[in-house]
């Protein structure tokens, strides 16, 4: 893999859209990132959850309780109209607008169609940003250095979903970050870079996500620098790993017990 550095680095995301979270990445993505240096000549957002609606408002539901389900049920319309109305920037789609950075929406990724659209585009990197589907073979070998991923635990810690929650309820005093090559595995691949943020005794979860998601920004801006200026160094991973899953309602229940609100 060699470094990029006589022409700006060429690289796509794949992505999720979601107004509170994702959104803050690419709020501070977009904004910091040196567009002398790099080109995206795409976003790519997929489909959020594979289950349907009814589902994913009874896994929140638990997930929440009624007093923050309600709570984040009214943040998420008044947030969705601001964004429809153009008053706030809270969806993929509006921040990319606001650079020039062209959308799409893509049910698969792996589709053999949209691969070769993607190969066509001589891409250096494709970057993975809560893309909810696994990359296969084929998409992998797409761009010349690879495909990276941003994860926001410390590898191969927390592997899977909602790693903050899971720092916060084992009661972690730092949450971490780590921007890594992607391989057909979930969460596996060489690590290009790590980071740590604290965790604030008193602070809520919803608060803890958004300072990761703008600290991950700032780590994947790293890392693709150093790709487009040959100075990435991928390192393996260390130490025993962990896999966890959604949050069940008794983990909420431990965790409020450890001092922390959800919002």
């Amino acid at each position: 893999m060699q470094g990029v550095e006589a022409k700006k680095l060429r690289f796509v995301i794949i992505t999720q859209d979601e107004p509170f979270y994702i959104a803050e990445f690419f709020k501070h993505f977009l904004q910091k990132i040196d567009y002398e240096k790099f080109l995206i000549p795409l976003i790519v957002v997929l489909p959020a959850f594979n289950e349907n609606k009814l589902s994913l408002l009874k896994r929140m539901y638990s997930f929440y309780g009624p007093v923050d389900f309600l709570r984040r049920g009214v943040q998420f319309v008044t947030i969705k109209s601001l964004d429809s109305l153009g008053l706030v920037q809270r969806s993929v789609r509006s921040i990319a607008k606001h650079y020039n950075i062209p959308v799409r929406k893509v049910f698969d990724v792996n589709d053999p169609e949209f691969v070769d659209e993607l190969r066509a585009m001589d891409l250096d990197v494709i970057l993975s940003v809560a893309a909810p589907q696994i990359f296969k073979e084929a998409l992998l070998k797409v761009p010349k250095w690879g495909c990276v991923n941003v994860h926001s635990a410390k590898l191969p810690k927390y592997r899977g979903m909602m790693p903050n929650f899971w720092a916060m309820y084992h009661g972690d005093r730092t949450a971490g970050i780590t921007v890594h090559l992607m391989d057909t595995k979930i969460d596996r691949g060489k690590i290009i870079l790590q980071t740590e943020i604290p965790i604030h005794p008193d602070e809520s979860l919803d608060s803890l996500m958004k300072r990761s998601k703008r600290a991950a920004a700032d780590l994947v801006i790293q890392a693709l620098e150093k790709i487009r200026s040959g100075t990435a160094k991928l390192q393996e991973y260390k130490g025993k790993g962990s896999y966890f899953s959604f949050p069940k309602r008794e983990h909420v229940r431990h965790l409020r017990a450890r001092g922390h609100r959800l919002l």
